[in-house]
């Protein structure tokens, strides 16, 4: 159902895409979803990294590069408005080993666009462009973008926008159907993604309320290339399959598979992080995914790595042996086997 395509000569087979999510999509993140969902995650794309760190070689932006093998094709996402800093960043994202660069255009934080970056950059188009046709010259690998319907409902300019992208040699947009001012509130427009899809000859991506099989397949329309899944992911880390293959599981009551997901983040995490991340990090993924189980608030409440470790063993000791002895399900496989 979901297709597939091509970001020049990379294959995104199926057409799915875990998009970046800033202080969620980290290594161990991407490596837990395409462990949980194996043939079903056609590209991974970091959450994005500041160009003024990566060029003043901050050591969090330089970390935030790294990935692991298994994650391919991977794509590193840049913010920034400084052209020379952007290009420069760029080059050093070819440089660790990524598939393709994407540049962030879509950001909603005051905190991002206040400097010029994310969405604000719609409200600059000239800058955008020479942004685009600097970065393009510098890189060899593919270019991509990531952006919103606009600034707000009087100025959605995802079109003007795209067709810049692709006269300066962008390979693939991505547009989130809603406006900054929208934030992640309200429906995300799918009209103007079909819109800009049927305009440009690279392949267009669409982002927003994609978050089960029937939602993809509402939104997976005309030219539609691909489909970008975010905060779904959190909610439902098994999403990507369940929209290829058309299974569904219900987290709320599958107590064992849910432990299993949760342990074995856990030491993906631990892989990357200190234990004073891991923590917080850790706790993304508990708020979201565990609703309805009963250890939830303790996991989210715990201020020590040993404690949500406790806590787990704990919950999995109180499973009834009939819940603890199921060993059927793909994560259970995938865990073990890592």
């Amino acid at each position: 159902m979901p297709g597939s395509f091509h970001i020049r000569n990379i294959p995104i087979n199926p057409g799915l895409v875990l998009s970046p999510m800033s202080g969620v999509t980290c290594s161990a993140f991407r490596r837990l979803i395409k462990e949980l969902n194996p043939g079903a995650v056609g590209l991974v794309i970091s959450e994005f990294i500041s160009v003024e760190g990566l060029t003043r070689q901050s050591d969090r932006s330089m970390a935030m590069m790294r990935f692991h093998p298994d994650e391919r094709p991977y794509g590193i996402q840049i913010f920034g408005y400084d052209i020379e800093r952007m290009r420069d960043a760029a080059i050093m994202a070819q440089d660790a080993g990524a598939d393709l660069i994407d540049i962030n255009c879509g950001c909603p934080a005051p905190k991002v666009v206040k400097k010029g970056g994310g969405c604000e950059l719609m409200r600059q188009p000239e800058h955008l462009a020479q942004m685009f046709r600097e970065v393009r010259k510098a890189v060899s690998i593919p270019l991509t973008m990531k952006m919103r319907s606009g600034w707000d409902e009087a100025s959605r300019n995802a079109l003007e926008i795209a067709k810049i992208a692709e006269s300066e040699g962008l390979e693939g947009i991505a547009v989130h159907g809603r406006t900054r001012a929208q934030l992640y509130r309200g429906e995300a427009d799918w009209s103007v993604v079909e819109a800009v899809a049927e305009s440009v000859k690279v392949p267009v991506s669409g982002s927003g309320d994609v978050v089960d099989a029937a939602s993809a397949q509402a939104r997976k329309q005309g030219k539609v290339a691909g489909l970008f899944i975010g905060r779904a992911a959190l909610w439902n880390p098994f999403v990507f399959s369940e929209i290829c293959g058309g299974k569904r599981y219900d987290l709320r009551h599958e107590r064992d598979l849910v432990l299993t997901v949760l342990e074995r983040y856990l030491a993906l995490l631990r892989e990357e992080f200190h234990d004073r991340v891991v923590v917080g990090r850790f706790k993304q993924l508990v708020s979201q995914m565990c609703r309805g189980h009963e250890w939830r608030k303790d996991l989210c409440r715990a201020m020590k790595l040993q404690d949500q470790i406790d806590i787990l063993k704990r919950a999995r000791d109180s499973a009834p042996d009939a819940v603890r002895s199921q060993s059927e399900s793909p994560t259970s496989l995938q865990a073990g086997a890592a």
